[in-house]
């Protein structure tokens, strides 16, 4: 199943702040996660592709079928 890497959507402030959250949360309950890195995928069975902020999106206007969308 593909995703959209949500963390590349961010922007700073967004990405901060989603960390802080997560990081709390795991500190709360004894995790160490000082060296974690912070990763987040939304999966949707309809991509045909693994989607991030870089994918560009230009479905032909009168196409019948879309480039990253089964079902369109």
């Amino acid at each position: 199943m593909h995703y959209y890497n949500v963390i590349s959507f961010l922007n700073d402030d967004e990405l901060h702040q989603v960390w802080d959250i997560c990081a709390e949360a795991l500190e709360r309950k004894g995790w160490d996660c000082d060296n974690s890195e912070l990763s987040i995928r939304a999966f949707d069975q309809n991509l045909k592709s693994n989607i991030d902020s870089d994918t560009v999106c230009d479905p032909e206007p009168c196409g019948t079928s879309h480039p990253y969308y089964y079902e369109y």
